[in-house]
């Protein structure tokens, strides 16, 4: 199948997961754009809590263009990332050519990683692509007796708060999920489902969950930049992917100031090996 050909609208969670190892690193660039930040919290509670620190070994799952990795390696941290994607494994050669990084071009269920080898084990927006009946248990394996697991999503809209930029869209994108966001929150916000995943699968202790509600704010070509990086868009052929970026990024632009303030949610869960 070509690049420009139409996909199937409603795709399987194992045809995405398999799509996602490459629809992404197409344009690595602009995927880095388009994501925000994660919140600051976050990594206060790997810093205060999970033994994030100089000289830290950490293995990042799903690294995709760099954000965390970025920051994991300003604090100092050792990182090894397994990334899946070509396209993304080598932008990240590119961006962090000297680092103290190794990037290893496969999924997690099939990279070959030692157990007890991390102080840290990281997956930022990524964990929905690893089969959990593999992954999970290999996460509790990998890190070292009393090193942590950590693992976190954003997710582009809150189920409790009102979102008019989102309501908005809906003539745009009728019932169409950008991202699987709809479908996949209610995995990602399921405290307990993930809670007893890394107790009972990944025989982590300590298990704790922290749902971050906050708000991102972006400019018309911002939003189109985020969109761009969503899967339902990107798996869709080239000319519908630029109407719907620029009907995105009008409705911005002419119904809402040119500015934008989406109300995002963030979920992280940590737990200890004992």
């Amino acid at each position: 199948m070509t690049h420009s050909e139409p996909q199937a609208i409603h795709p399987t969670l194992e045809s995405l997961r398999l799509e996602a190892r490459h629809v992404y690193g197409r344009d690595a660039v602009g995927y880095d754009l388009g994501r925000p930040e994660y919140p600051e919290e976050i990594y206060d509670v790997l810093t205060e809590h999970c033994g994030l620190k100089r000289g830290a070994a950490v293995l990042e799952i799903g690294p995709g263009a760099g954000q965390v990795t970025r920051r994991l390696l300003n604090l100092g941290a050792r990182v090894v990332a397994v990334e899946p994607d070509p396209g993304m494994a080598a932008y990240l050669t590119q961006t962090f050519d000297g680092a103290d990084l190794e990037i290893i071009g496969n999924t997690f269920e099939d990279a070959t990683l030692g157990d007890d080898s991390f102080d840290l084990a990281v997956a930022a927006t990524s964990f929905h692509w690893v089969d959990p009946a593999v992954g999970v248990p290999k996460l509790g394996r990998v890190v070292r007796p009393g090193g942590w697991a950590a693992i976190w999503w954003t997710i582009f809209y809150d189920p409790d708060r009102p979102d008019p930029y989102r309501e908005a869209t809906s003539g745009l994108l009728p019932g169409e999920d950008p991202d699987g966001q709809r479908g996949r929150s209610q995995f990602q916000l399921d405290a307990d489902g993930r809670r007893t995943d890394l107790q009972r699968l990944g025989m982590l202790v300590d298990v704790e969950s922290k749902i971050i509600q906050w708000t991102c704010r972006l400019d018309s070509d911002q939003v189109r930049a985020l969109y761009a990086s969503m899967i339902e868009i990107r798996r869709r052929t080239r000319p519908e992917q630029a109407r719907l970026l620029e009907a995105l990024s009008a409705l911005a632009r002419d119904r809402f100031g040119g500015v934008v303030d989406l109300p995002f949610v963030t979920a992280l869960y940590t737990g200890r090996r004992p």
